[in-house]
């Protein structure tokens, strides 16, 4: 970032105010360089990921598959995802927060695609938002312990803007969510207005997956029973096979050609993200996609394979990181 504009986007977002900081950075945490803090405000919560999924809020809040809380529209990113929690001064209004976000990123390049205040962001007065889509149960943070994991207990007046920004190396995202926190638990934020921004940089995953040939495939049959693939690919939170899957199903093509009498579950695998009743029909699906590719590109008998799914009832690794997720993400070859 170029010195001048990096101190404009400073002194944008930044303004005098009568308070001083209402705490310390929690250790270890530091700001996004790409986004710098609103005055005065301290970090509370603080997660970066090498690789992950993230959706964008592009909409209110409103009832999905399963009942689950969603945004009416969303914008699908995966790349470097970076988290912070802040706590900010009290005489600092959500829409304040937001604004100075939106002019510093703006002169950035960052383009706001989407912003909501109070209702317009949800049922509950838009605190739905930030307590069923951006910051749920099983993606709260523990920087400070129980002080960051109730944050956003009972938001109010809460303001949100979601922008982006192509760049040479990809697209960046920016959501920023800021509400008044009306739980009185914690006095370091009650009253405080807390802001929840995510940035997510996009770009190609390392691939860390071995390859798995029709050999490995017939030996760990032979051993366990079933065969644990990476190299399967989907469109994200959807059941359409991705091209780069080819070589992994014509592995899977032969395995089948060279052992006439072996017939195979297919299963589909997901990690606990999202509903349990969306999640074990996206692994029906996904398993049945895998089927129907197989068959009708690659030759193989139908009655060879039934598809089934478990969704999250079967982790091989914890949920509560990308990399035990990213483990849990699969799809798995049982003898039948």
């Amino acid at each position: 970032m170029r010195g001048s504009a990096f101190l404009a986007l400073v002194l944008a977002i930044t303004a005098p105010l009568s308070v001083a900081r209402a705490m310390e950075d929690a250790p270890g945490t530091a700001d996004h360089p790409m986004v710098p803090r609103f005055e005065g405000a301290a970090i509370i919560g603080h997660e970066a990921v090498s690789f992950d999924a993230f959706d964008l809020p592009l909409g209110p809040a409103v009832r999905g598959p399963g009942d689950a809380w969603v945004p009416e529209t969303v914008r699908p990113v995966e790349g470097r995802r970076t988290r912070l929690i802040y706590v900010a001064p009290p005489d600092a209004s959500p829409l304040e927060i937001v604004r100075n976000y939106q002019q510093a990123l703006g002169a950035e390049g960052f383009e706001t695609l989407w912003q909501c205040g109070g209702s317009a962001c949800g049922p509950g007065g838009g605190s739905f938002l930030v307590s069923y889509v951006l910051y749920p149960l099983d993606r709260k943070l523990s920087t400070l312990g129980r002080l960051t994991e109730h944050a956003f207990s009972l938001p109010r007046d809460p303001r949100y803007a979601a922008l982006a920004r192509e760049t040479a190396e990809g697209t960046v995202v920016v959501s920023v969510f800021a509400a008044v926190e009306g739980f009185d638990h914690h006095p370091e934020t009650r009253e405080h207005p807390l802001v929840l921004v995510d940035v997510v940089e996009s770009a190609p995953m390392d691939d860390r997956m071995v390859f798995v040939d029709a050999e490995a495939m017939a030996g760990d049959l032979d051993e366990e029973g079933r065969v644990a693939l990476y190299g399967i690919h989907f469109a994200f939170d959807r059941d359409e096979v991705q091209p780069e899957s080819d070589p992994t199903l014509a592995e899977i093509a032969a395995l089948l050609a060279g052992d006439p009498a072996l017939t195979l579950y297919v299963v589909g695998h997901t990690d606990m993200t999202g509903g349990h009743a969306y999640n074990m029909d996206l692994s029906r699906r996904r398993a049945a996609a895998v089927v129907a590719a197989l068959t009708g590109r690659f030759g193989v008998a139908p009655d060879r394979l039934v598809p089934a799914g478990v969704g999250p009832l079967a982790p091989v690794a914890r949920n509560d990181t990308e990399a035990g997720r990213a483990l849990n993400r699969r799809v798995e070859l049982v003898r039948r």
